[in-house]
């Protein structure tokens, strides 16, 4: 079975009530799937230390997509891409203190 590598790009996203959230998730949404031919959205919960050192809660949806990239070749433009995610998220979501985008080499079983 042959193997194709590609680039998991992972955008972290607060789950509030808030409708700034979800429309920057369903924005997201929209880039990733016109960008590299889907997303998938997941929630998950976890834990976060705040900057006072508060440990909270934490409820999130991870929203990632594989790309076409390849990690070393096209290391350059893949951190490029994820600045910029990062920084779109963090003019949208000004209140967070973090604002946490993730890319790393996956392989496909083909």
């Amino acid at each position: 079975m042959p193997l194709s590598e590609k680039v998991r790009i992972e955008i972290f996203i607060p789950n509030l009530r808030d409708p700034v959230y979800g429309g920057i998730l369903d924005k997201l949404g929209n880039e990733l799937t016109y960008a590299f031919g889907g997303s998938t959205v997941l929630e998950a919960s976890g834990k976060y230390r705040s900057s006072t050192g508060s440990i909270l809660p934490d409820t999130v949806h991870l929203l990632f997509s594989d790309t076409p990239f390849v990690w070393v070749r096209d290391r350059l433009l893949i951190q490029t891409y994820a600045e910029r995610i990062r920084t779109v998220v963090k003019r949208a979501l000004s209140r967070e203190e973090s604002i946490l985008v993730v890319a790393y080499p996956v392989t496909h079983a083909e």
